[in-house]
């Protein structure tokens, strides 16, 4: 086992020893040149600088839902992306004076240098590392107090903005709604003032008075009835004592009186008897025609004849008086009351009628004072939603300021370094060495796969497929001399 090892190693060194010259020479000569390079190559420096961003509001539970969050992890990307644009870079070369001249292939050339020279790193949540490899040292402070500056203020700006726009444009609707709201209000009451006596509030209020006129209808018209019943019975009653029948019923009273007597002495034929026969037949027909002329009579005739019957009998001379002055002022009342009832129907009537109008307009007034209460209390919704978030904007702007110093800190400031980054002269040494080995295998497997020579036997046969049966050994010119 050893032996072939052997065996198939001897060719890798003799291939190595064959070309030690090739091997040796980038191992002696590239460390030289590394370390030489490593001397005249640019030197880099590093700093970097460290700011908190510490959100202590959001852990208050009383002032969270007030405070904004920066979202800081979810906006690094983007933040990175800004520091290294070329116009953030540009306002640090035009600050600081980085490019004198103001040369556009220098600007340029600069920019380059700075967008590949800062790092812009998150380290846990809150904790924001900005680093610069530059060339110059002491320039390294000014640029990263100067990025620091910008990136403070690019991730206060989203907030801020959203906290004064806010105001701003929530105290124009503000104004804006509160005019809105006046011109409702203005016109609800206007409508309210305009239709008071029918609103929706006075319509139970109706609706209990329409029921009571109706009862009262109702119990007029059953007064009115009772009223006229009891004038035409006072009217029976007055058509009954009139005194002409009254003197025609005495007269026939007498007559018969009369009759009865003579009859007692005087037969039908006796010419008293006839007479008192025709006389009673003559009153008894007066008194049917009066009784029938008394019941074509009509009321205003038979009021005229009462008021004259009523004016006789105030005359002192005459001592009975056939009509009782107690039936007359009866019947004087019943017409009072009668006339009192008919005025208290049409004053009824006349409300209901004004009410059974309203309710009818009601529907009408209703839809109209429905739409505007409705627009008044969306104008007020509104007007008190826009005050409220006003007002918690204005909050939040307070409370944002007021912690702003506490929420961003620079808590590592850059400081000029003292050692640049490049690798000292012994690590440029030591890969000179490590990077001459790696070309100088390279160059003597190149050359072996490239040298056409043979150096083995076994290679011989192969080539002419015969066997070897002598080895004759080299010898040089001084042995063939001697």
């Amino acid at each position: 086992m050893r032996h072939l090892f052997i065996t198939r190693l001897y060719p890798l060194l003799y291939g190595l020893w064959l070309h030690r010259y090739l091997l040796v020479l980038p191992i002696i000569i590239m460390p030289f040149l590394m370390t030489i390079g490593g001397f005249l190559k640019t030197k880099y420096y590093y700093s970097e600088t460290t700011i908190l961003v510490q959100e202590a509001a959001l852990l208050n539970p009383f002032l969270e839902d007030l405070s904004i969050s920066m979202n800081l992890q979810q906006r690094i990307k983007a933040l990175q992306v800004v520091i290294q644009s070329q116009s953030t870079l540009a306002i640090v070369i035009d600050e600081l004076d980085l490019v004198p001249d103001k040369d556009p292939q220098k600007i340029k050339h600069v920019t380059a240098q700075l967008e590949k020279g800062i790092t812009l790193d998150l380290t846990g949540n809150d904790l924001v590392q900005m680093s610069l490899v530059w060339q110059q040292p002491e320039q390294i402070p000014e640029i990263l107090n100067t990025l620091s500056r910008i990136f403070l203020e690019k991730l206060r700006a989203p907030g801020r903005a959203s906290v004064d726009n806010s105001e701003v444009f929530l105290q124009k609707q503000l104004t804006t709604t509160q005019k809105d709201l006046e011109l409702a209000e203005s016109e609800l009451a206007t409508f309210k003032a305009e239709n008071a006596d029918n609103l929706p509030l006075l319509q139970g209020v109706n609706v209990d008075t329409s029921i009571k006129l109706v009862r009262k209808i109702n119990e007029s018209e059953l007064a009115l009835l009772h009223a006229k019943s009891k004038r035409d019975s006072m009217y029976k009653t007055l058509i009954n004592t009139n005194p002409v029948i009254g003197k025609l019923e005495q007269e026939i009273v007498i007559a018969e009186a009369e009759l009865a007597i003579l009859r007692a002495s005087y037969t039908d034929k006796h010419s008293s008897i006839k007479n008192v026969l025709r006389r009673l037949n003559r009153l008894k027909q007066e008194r049917t025609r009066q009784v029938e002329l008394q019941q074509s009579l009509t009321p205003e005739q038979i009021d005229s004849l009462w008021q004259r019957l009523a004016n006789s009998s105030q005359d002192p001379e005459k001592q009975s008086q056939p009509i009782l002055l107690s039936q007359f002022e009866a019947l004087q009342q019943a017409e009072s009351e009668i006339d009192a009832i008919n005025q208290e129907l049409v004053l009824l009537k006349k409300q209901a009628a004004n009410i059974i109008g309203k309710r009818v307009e009601f529907a009408e007034l209703e839809k109209k004072l429905t739409s505007l209460d409705r627009n008044y209390k969306v104008k007020s919704t509104i007007y008190n939603q826009l005050l409220e978030r006003y007002e918690m904007a204005r909050v939040t702007g307070h409370l944002g300021r007021f912690e702003e110093p506490d929420k961003l800190k620079i808590i590592d400031k850059p400081s000029v370094p003292n050692a640049p980054q490049n690798w000292p002269w012994w690590m440029n040494f030591l890969s000179g060495i490590l990077f001459g080995a790696v070309i100088a295998l390279f160059l003597v497997g190149i050359s072996i796969i490239f040298d056409t020579r043979l150096y083995q036997s076994n290679h011989i046969r192969q080539l002419v497929s015969y066997p070897i049966l002598v080895r004759i050994p080299y010898f040089s010119k001084e042995l063939k001399h001697d």
